[in-house]
């Protein structure tokens, strides 16, 4: 679980100027981007000190894009490139494998974080 705090420490970097890549960025927009750069952060953290709603928060929204992503390659995508899409997809629901494995070992955390 460390080891996916650290590669979302990492990727966190590129939240922000994804969010924020058109020509004319509003307040909105920049707005947008640093909470979803605060979220993405704190997430990160959050597995790095192995904490369970960090594991709920990073592995679940993963599993259920990873299923969708490879149920809708199967009519979207043609034959022999969808099992390359649906492989994909179906990597994604390794977190949630990993976090129900070791769920003993995270904690809640205390008052604070």
């Amino acid at each position: 679980m460390k080891s996916f705090g650290v590669l979302t420490l990492l990727l966190s970097s590129l939240v922000y100027p994804i969010t924020v890549h058109t020509s004319e960025p509003s307040v909105a927009l920049m707005t947008r981007g640093m909470v979803l750069l605060g979220a993405t952060v704190l997430v990160g953290f959050g597995l790095i000190f192995m904490r369970k709603w960090a594991a709920l928060y990073f592995s679940l929204p993963l599993c259920v894009y990873g299923i969708v992503e490879a149920f809708c390659s199967i009519k979207q995508v043609t034959f022999p490139y969808n099992l390359l899409v649906m492989m994909h997809g179906v990597s994604l629901t390794f977190p949630l494998i990993v976090t129900i494995r070791i769920w003993k070992q995270l904690t809640w955390g205390r008052r604070f974080f």
